[in-house]
């Protein structure tokens, strides 16, 4: 029985009445957020004044910061020459740009659901550049119903369409995908920093009360109002003035708060500081005091899966839309290159060493590009197999070449032990050497101009026509990518131009040769 096909329209799109808690929204010239929370609070203006409380900016700029402080990466969306260019042009745009500060403003989505960015591209003989990205105040955009980013202006208040390819949207924190402004940290921010600053208002009230005794003036029965009015002005000048005089017969008594304690406003804000440092940073220990190591650790723990979530929303919208747009304008066909941020907590260094020692002593080693990305640019290997094994934790890979070590005074570069060559710590060099040193120079000759004939007859018949011999090529790979047989007939040339070299070249007193069996003139 086959298998019945899938239903490939979609279905529950919200245009047509389709979505139920809009209703019709086609004749909409754009549609508003959702978020209920925002109309509360007097549209995005609103959502700006919670930036004003201090725990709110601390924990989200401490947000932003540890992701703008994390190290950038370009990696090629593939192996071909096209996807390596293409990953460069990315590479050096983002030099070109200040993309840490774009990067932390774009993050005000956390706070706002969206942020929007206009791309400034430049045309030229030499391809299409992107000159600047400079984010937008969202409160200037909307959404149409059919989801394009519209802009309010003075001519057209109700949004005008904008070019394709112009502006870069970032979208986080809806539950689904019919909301494109997404749902900000604000939302959840309201009612705290709302509750926060009105205990703050009540609180001062409280120390004014309690601070300061409250003045109480005493007059007999029957005192004229005029009186009345001369001791009510003693009493406010009371409040700010050291002394005062009073007409004889009236009384004054301070009235002291009999009650103790801060009366709970202290534990009050700190509740709603607690609850802000969770909302933004979903735990309280990097900004607040805590109790144990153990503790810190794990909140710190928390706190790093935000900044990587940060960092992929930011690096994974560039990627889908002006990383995108930029290498389809210069380099068609060639794969995206990912941009991304490298989040992960570097482990401490010498407790890496130690491990990296501890499995070289057991066999395994390093590769050189693992050494660097670990331990930095400032190291190279030296080849010296002389030194202890694993004394930095830092061997040389086994695709590495073994540079040779001299022979001692009075012997033969022949008469080199294996230990003394290294080959303890490299086996596989030895085996090698003995599997090269049972090959004639006749044989490996024979066979190497057995391999080159079809190419160099081509070459031949080609009469200096680059074309002509790239035809015959594809015609012998048909199934090649034209990008992977450049790159092919490039490593072509680069070991036939090694070959020659070290055909040339005796490292060894005695020639490569000599100390192989081979005769000098192979």
């Amino acid at each position: 029985m086959a298998t019945e096909k899938p239903f490939t329209q979609e279905v529950a799109y919200i245009l047509g009445g389709r979505d139920i808690t809009r209703g019709f929204i086609d004749s909409l010239p754009y549609i508003p957020p959702t978020d209920r929370i925002l109309n509360f609070a007097g549209g995005w203006k609103g959502y700006e004044e919670l930036l004003r409380d201090d725990q709110v900016q601390a924990c989200f700029s401490q947000r932003r910061l540890a992701v703008v402080r994390k190290p950038w990466i370009v990696e090629a969306g593939g192996t071909a020459r096209n996807d390596k260019n293409a990953a460069k042009l990315v590479e050096e745009t983002l030099k070109a740009l200040d993309w840490d500060a774009i990067t932390d403003q774009m993050l005000y989505a956390r706070i706002f659901g969206y942020s929007v960015a206009e791309i400034l591209w430049s045309a030229d003989s030499s391809g299409v550049h992107v000159i600047d990205i400079r984010v937008r105040d969202r409160s200037r955009f909307v959404f149409a119903p059919d989801g394009c980013l519209r802009m309010l202006t003075m001519s057209a208040p109700q949004g005008e369409a904008l070019p394709e390819r112009k502006f870069w949207v970032a979208s986080v924190g809806a539950s689904h995908h019919d909301e494109p402004y997404g749902r900000g940290l604000a939302n959840a921010l309201y009612w705290p920093v709302w509750f926060k600053r009105n205990g703050a208002k009540f609180w001062s009230i409280f120390l004014e009360k309690f601070g300061a005794p409250t003045p109480i003036g005493k007059f007999p029965k029957g005192t004229e109002e005029s009186e009345r009015n001369k001791l009510l002005q003693v009493l406010q000048a009371i409040q700010t003035d050291a002394a005062a005089i009073i007409p004889e017969g009236m009384v004054i008594e301070l009235l002291e708060a009999t009650r103790g304690g801060n009366a709970g406003y202290e534990n009050w804000m700190s509740y709603w500081d607690h609850a802000i440092s969770k909302i933004i940073l979903g735990q309280t220990m990097t900004t607040d005091n805590g109790s144990s190591m153990a503790q810190a650790q794990v909140h710190m723990e928390v706190r790093e899966d935000f900044v990587a979530s940060d960092a992929d929303l930011i690096c994974a919208s560039a990627a889908e839309t002006w990383v995108k747009w930029l290498v389809e304008y210069n380099i068609p066909g060639a794969e995206i290159p990912a941009v991304w941020r490298e989040t992960e907590v570097q482990e401490d260094l010498k407790t890496r060493s130690d491990r990296d020692k501890a499995l070289h002593e057991q066999g395994y080693r390093l590769k050189p590009e693992a050494v660097k990305r670990i331990y930095g640019d400032d190291y190279e290997f030296v080849g010296d197999a002389t030194a202890p094994t694993g004394s930095a934790g830092i061997p040389a890979s086994s695709g590495d070449a073994v540079a040779p070590i001299p022979a001692k005074a009075g012997t033969q570069p022949d008469t080199i032990t294996a230990a003394e060559r290294g080959e303890d710590l490299f086996p596989d060099q030895a085996a090698l050497d003995e599997a090269v040193s049972t090959i004639s120079a006749e044989t490996l000759d024979a066979q190497g101009r057995a391999l080159l004939a079809p190419i160099m007859e081509a070459l031949q018949n080609a009469d200096d026509n680059p074309e002509a011999f790239l035809g015959w090529l594809a015609e012998q790979f048909p199934n090649t990518d034209p990008g992977a047989l450049e790159d092919m007939l490039t490593r072509l040339i680069f070991i036939s131009e090694l070959w020659g070299r070290l055909s040339a070249q005796s490292p060894f007193e005695g020639g490569t040769a000599e100390r192989r069996g081979m005769s000098p003139d192979a």
